[in-house]
């Protein structure tokens, strides 16, 4: 795709976009950024935990990301980046620093948190940390949920979910041929015949989810009580 013309970006980011600037960027691990952004336009800003922001990236480019916590009245905001990949949003979340402008839609509907009932499982992966946190701090029975992580690197996410302090996680290790999910699948059917869970939330990667969705639905223990949102999928770029 050739550069879109400066003056047709910066019109369309005026009208649509919110302006904010990076106060602090935290390495959480390797691949793993704590990012703060603060402003003016993140004052008095009705957020719902689950829902998403869109960053332009420069030549109408967008990533997605899901806040973390919101405060409406300081206006300040935290999101979770994962640098999936040499792709433009890794690019653009490591070369951040504090100082940093920044322009992003929203926040927009995506999943919805607080209308969980209940304790819950939660699936997902790499990209899915920060939204879990997001499910665990709105959830009302936070200490019965149960959060699934199919990760690359055990150590790396470990020391993640640590610092953010993100209590009944489990975390598998992906491996070639997605083998792994039997795993998966395996401790998930396990933890819902010892204590059967009120609600299910799958997110991360498409396939996976199709296919942990699939063996949970063939032991009749994922019912329409399920919310799902794909953070991404093979061979497609800036899955919303």
């Amino acid at each position: 795709m050739p550069p879109i013309p400066q003056f047709v970006t910066s019109t369309v980011t005026k009208m649509r976009f919110r302006s904010a600037v990076v106060s602090e960027v935290v390495l959480l691990s390797g691949h793993f950024r704590l990012i703060q952004l603060e402003g003016d336009e993140l004052k008095e800003v009705a957020w719902i935990p689950g829902q998403k922001i869109q960053v332009h990236l420069g030549n109408l480019v967008c990533r997605t990301y899901t806040p973390i916590e919101w405060n409406p009245i300081e206006g300040r905001m935290h999101f979770v980046a994962f640098l999936h990949g040499n792709g433009s949003g890794s690019e653009w979340a490591s070369s951040l620093g504090p100082g940093a402008t920044c322009q992003f839609t929203g926040p927009r509907s995506s999943l919805n948190f607080t209308a969980n009932k209940g304790h819950a499982t939660f699936f997902g992966d790499e990209t899915s940390i920060g939204a879990a946190f997001a499910h665990r701090r709105s959830s009302k029975d936070a200490e019965r949920n149960l959060y699934f992580f199919e990760v690359s690197s055990l150590p790396e996410s470990q020391e993640v979910v640590d610092r953010l302090e993100l209590r009944g996680t489990k975390l598998i290790t992906k491996v070639a041929g997605a083998q792994h999910l039997l795993e998966v699948e395996h401790l998930m059917i396990e933890s819902s015949m010892i204590a059967p869970h009120l609600h299910w939330v799958f997110t991360g990667n498409a396939q996976s989810i199709q296919e942990v969705r699939k063996s949970l639905r063939n032991h009749r223990l994922v019912s329409s009580n399920a919310s799902t949102k794909a953070y991404w999928a093979y061979g497609k770029k800036g899955l919303d």
